[in-house]
């Protein structure tokens, strides 16, 4: 038990360079933050055709993250925001459920065309 101590301590002491420890850090918050927003998101939408997968869930508040915050910097670029914030949240939920909403419509329209 002792050895497994002293190995674990070694292991503990043991870390990231500061550069990858910081990239780490930004893309597991990024990943979290679009979990959080594609919940939300599935939480507002129930219904609907989308596939309600974790995947699904977590690609579906990504691409709201993302187009959200670059929707936002487009509009009013603002100095120091943080998109990790009450407005960022709301805008990249508002621009999940648009992006659902052109997936809904666009697919609708080519299967559409298929059946006729």
């Amino acid at each position: 038990m002792e050895a497994f101590l002293s190995k674990l301590d070694t292991l503990l002491q043991l870390n990231f360079p500061p550069r990858v420890q910081a990239v780490a850090n930004v893309i597991l918050i990024w990943v979290g933050f679009a979990y959080i927003v594609g919940l939300i998101t599935r939480l507002i939408i129930w219904g609907g055709q989308w596939r309600r997968g974790p995947y699904t869930v977590f690609l579906v508040g990504l691409t709201g993250s993302s187009v959200g915050f670059l929707a936002l910097m487009t509009w009013r670029p603002l100095e120091n925001f943080n998109p990790f914030s009450p407005a960022g949240l709301a805008v990249s939920v508002v621009a999940a459920i648009l992006s659902l909403l052109v997936y809904q419509l666009t697919s609708f329209i080519f299967f559409k065309k298929r059946e006729g």
